[in-house]
């Protein structure tokens, strides 16, 4: 390695010999210029880091907070770190990467060859040759952030003298030199917090690099006539391009209660205490637990509008576990967010965020299409495509949005070695991270929702946790990760709410909303087709009802079966494609939710999986339930009787199961519900469940608490299981453990910003969740020789989206098409999507004798040819 260069062993190059190094060389706009100078590109990024800090002066307080640093001396040194960003481009071997450009700007080939990123090239050049040359070592870890703004963090090239010659050596410091001279020198203050800092800055970086690489604002430049003088220029096109994208944020409103959200004057117990919330400065985790129907979610905006009123955010990311709540939630906020913020101000923005959100049609409506997509998997996307698709219909953005609805998974994205998360985490450090239905996720999700608050904390960061069905050891390990002793949390009382500031646990019970808490019977029912019959009485009583059953399997039979003898019987399951699953979704809530008609709810039956389980408003006259684990079946309870409609029977749940008796055997679960076993395979949470439910005569939430049903089932001390049932309890056991151990090993930790992290590698794919590996399909009609989506749309390409559908890998490797016509068309349109890595396969299905039934064929994983149905009533049925 070649020693420390001195600044003063040799000139500096002057502006010609600084500005002959290229930094972009796509033009998109007829300028006639074919390439913009590396000196030009890094300050239209320091001019972008200037104007987002001006505009989101939140996140400067954050950073200054977090280090021990001045605001003033942090925005310095953020808009020097955005400048240098790109210090590797000096080298030939970056210069190479267009020959005939680099041999006009007379740039050395020999160096051409070596295949070292700029990013750690310029992470070597900073450390080796210019951080103690010119005196700048305060900078250090920041500028490794900097130079890491491509997605991961990047490990210095250890062969710097192979990759760039001196005088590109020269170039670099003499454009470093005039960098600090144009933006100001740091001082000798070193920050703290080293390790969650990388993080902040690098995420900043992204961002600033997505919008100064954009040609709109940043134009092409063949000349200038001294850096300073482009400064200035660079400035004021930085400015209106934060402008253009929305990027300023409204402040909060001065006062948010009830009556301003929903012009009610009375507030549950639960909302009463959230308006009485003074502003508090600092990061806090809030955990509040109540029933279903309590007003959470009312509670919980309050909340939040008191945590940005207090300096701790400017905005809110809504957090879920399904596309299906996400979209209920959004449907709900997007006539109210806007109360949230101060109306003089400017305009808040609401996104939502989700696989498919590009087909939910009020949030199309909202923003501005793009002409082109630039697809995740293209690592070589340039930064001006990143940032088109990502102000337009990247989910990214979600959490620059001041309010943010989406699943849980798109926020852990923040804490999982993908590219660009640390933009994410910046972002949601900004935000009261909020979790809905907290309950509702494995251990895997679980575990890396813990280190999500764990970053949020360490960020400064806020979060809100919703829950009707928390156990104690699940909020103790919440607790922990935001900093706070667990033990702390000791109170059963409920509903309850607890506050974590400074590590320091408050807790204060609450009285309960008259209606949400009440002792509700629990009938058992031998079978399925006991509770058929009982749903087919009250339908012809004119009641509606639903049987929630644990499988799409049974689901179906369940279905054929009622619909044979009832003509008003539906289906809600996730096995029908986006179109049809998108259509559902709003026709049960407009059959069974809290506006729906008595003309219109009477006498229908709704055969439904889990997909009503969370969030989604659903009211129903009766019920009956497949035997699950207690905190989902409390959760499903709370869709019986959810409002009040006036004269109907009192409620009674229905829960079909065999009896919890201590001589149960192995199959006591399997032999009643042969698919089902394998969604719940805890054998013993669903045994517990049920002797609860036995000795307790209920679901009696009105004498007693929600806690006393829960601790028994899932917590240290819960009740013993017939000894048949241990094996099965005990590898359920296993397999949560070993789950907490993989999300250990791939969601990140504060320490993981490092380039040498084997997590970081391309070909490693770390999900959100775990499970059966599914794949996605098109569907498609081939007749009379013609294939057309199975939906349609006003375009192509949303027809196609919406014709997806996710089966298990196990079940599909590869769709058959029908003949060799069918092949020739489906390998036409697939070659029209432009997909470059995998492109989604193609069902193509034919019309069955049947009317309104189709036929496919896939081969599944062992080589056999496998026909399935679809039908627009039953969706995928596999024969």
């Amino acid at each position: 390695m070649n020693a420390p260069h001195s600044s003063a062993s040799k000139p500096f190059p002057d502006l010609q010999g600084i500005i002959r190094f290229w930094g972009k060389a796509r033009p998109q706009h007829g300028t006639g210029v074919a390439w913009h100078p590396l000196a030009c590109h890094s300050l239209d990024v320091a001019a972008a880091m200037q104007a987002l800090l001006a505009a989101r002066p939140g996140w400067l307080k954050a950073v200054a907070d977090a280090t021990g640093v001045a605001e003033e001396e942090a925005r310095k040194r953020l808009i020097l770190t955005a400048a240098l960003h790109d210090l590797g481009k000096f080298a030939e071997n970056f210069q190479g990467k267009v020959p005939e450009l680099a041999q006009a700007l007379g740039h050395d080939p020999a160096y051409a060859t070596e295949r070292d990123g700029h990013g750690a090239v310029g992470a070597a050049l900073w450390k080796f040759r210019i951080s103690r040359a010119l005196d700048l070592g305060v900078l250090d870890d920041w500028l490794y952030a900097s130079v890491s703004h491509h997605g991961t963090p990047v490990q210095p090239t250890g062969n710097l003298k192979n990759v760039m010659s001196e005088n590109a050596v020269a170039a670099a410091l003499a454009f470093t030199n005039a960098a600090v001279a144009l933006i100001g020198r740091p001082d000798t203050t070193r920050p703290s917090g080293k390790q969650q800092e990388h993080w902040r800055v690098a995420g900043l970086v992204i961002l600033a690099d997505w919008i100064g690489s954009n040609q709109t604002y940043f134009r092409y430049v063949s000349g200038i006539a001294s850096l300073d003088a482009y400064w200035q220029t660079a400035q004021e096109q930085a400015a209106d391009a934060i402008r253009a994208f929305g990027l300023h944020e409204a402040a909060s409103a001065a006062a948010f209660d009830m009556q301003t959200l929903l012009s009610e004057a009375t507030a549950s117990p639960l909302q009463a205490w959230a308006e009485r919330q003074a502003p508090a400065g600092g990061p806090q985790l809030h955990l509040i637990e109540d029933l279903t129907g309590a007003g959470k979610t009312e509670a919980g905006l309050i909340l939040c509008h008191r945590l940005m009123q207090a300096g701790n955010a400017e905005g809110i990311y809504w957090a879920l576990p399904s596309m299906a709540t996400s979209n209920a939630l959004y449907g709900r906020l997007e006539q109210t967010y806007q109360r949230l913020f101060d109306p003089a101000g400017c305009v808040p923005s609401l996104m939502l965020a989700h696989s498919a959100r590009d087909l939910h049609t009020a949030f199309q409506t909202s923003i501005k299409p793009v002409l082109s997509r630039y697809p995740e998997s293209d690592h070589e996307r340039t930064a001006e495509a990143a940032c088109a698709a990502f102000l337009a219909e990247d989910r990214k953005k979600t959490f620059l949005a001041q309010v943010g609805v989406g699943t849980l998974d798109q926020a852990l994205l923040a804490v999982l070695p993908v590219r660009h998360q640390a933009l994410r985490l910046a972002a949601l450090s900004r935000r009261v991270l909020v979790v809905d239905e907290a309950h509702a996720y494995d251990e895997y999700m679980t575990r890396g929702l813990e280190q999500l608050l764990q970053f949020q904390f360490a960020l400064g960061g806020s979060a809100v946790i919703l829950s009707a069905t928390l156990t104690q050891s699940q909020k103790q390990r919440f607790a922990r990760a935001y900093g706070a002793d667990p033990e702390a949390t000791t109170s059963t009382a409920f509903p309850l709410t607890t506050r974590i500031a400074d590590r320091t646990v408050c807790e204060e019970p609450h009285a309960s909303l008259r209606g949400t808490r009440r002792d509700l019977p629990v009938r058992r029912l031998a079978t399925p087709d006991a509770a058929m019959e009982i749903l087919l009485e009250q339908a012809r009583a004119g009641r509606c009802g639903v049987y929630i059953r644990n499988t799409v399997t049974e689901a179906l039979e369940a279905f054929a079966m009622l619909r044979a003898q009832w003509d008003k019987v539906d289906l809600f399951h996730a096995r029908f494609c986006l179109r049809d699953r998108l259509a559902r979704e709003q026709a049960v809530l407009a059959r069974f939710g809290k506006t729906s008609q008595q003309t219109d709810r009477q006498g229908q039956i709704l055969v439904a999986t889990q997909v009503v389980e969370q969030s989604l408003d659903l009211d129903f006259d009766v019920m009956a339930t497949d035997l699950c684990p207690m905190d989902l079946l409390i959760q499903r309870a709370g869709r019986l009787h959810r409002h009040d409609r006036g004269e109907r029977p009192a409620p009674e749940l229905w829960v079909v199961a065999d009896a919890a008796t201590d001589a149960a055997g192995a199959d006591w679960y399997a032999k009643l519900f042969p698919s089902g076993q394998y969604v719940y395979p805890d054998v013993g949470q669903l045994w517990r469940t049920q002797r609860v439910l036995e000795v307790a005569g209920g679901l009696n939430l009105a004498s007693g608490s929600p806690r006393d049903l829960i601790e028994p089932v899932f917590g240290r001390d819960a009740i013993n299981i017939p000894p048949a049932l241990e094996a099965q309890m005990l590898k359920a056991e296993g397999q949560r453990q070993s789950d907490r151990g993989v999300a250990g090993l791939n969601f990140l930790k504060l320490k993981d910003f490092e380039g040498s992290k084997d997590s970081w590698a391309s070909n490693v794919r770390t999900p959100t969740r775990l499970g059966d590996d599914t794949r996605v399909l098109r569907l498609a009609k081939w007749q009379d020789k013609v294939l057309q989506p199975w939906a349609t749309a006003e375009t192509p390409e949303r027809a196609w989206r919406l014709s997806e559908i996710s089966v298990r890998s196990n079940r599909c490797r590869e769709p058959v098409p029908p003949d060799a016509a069918a092949a020739a068309a489906i390998a036409a349109v697939m070659q029209s999507w432009g997909e470059r890595d995998d492109p989604t396969p193609v069902l193509a299905l034919v019309p069955a004798e049947q009317t309104g039934v189709w036929v496919g064929r896939w081969m599944d994983p062992q080589g056999k040819s496998v026909e399935v149905r679809y039908t627009e009533e039953q969706g995928l049925l596999f024969l």
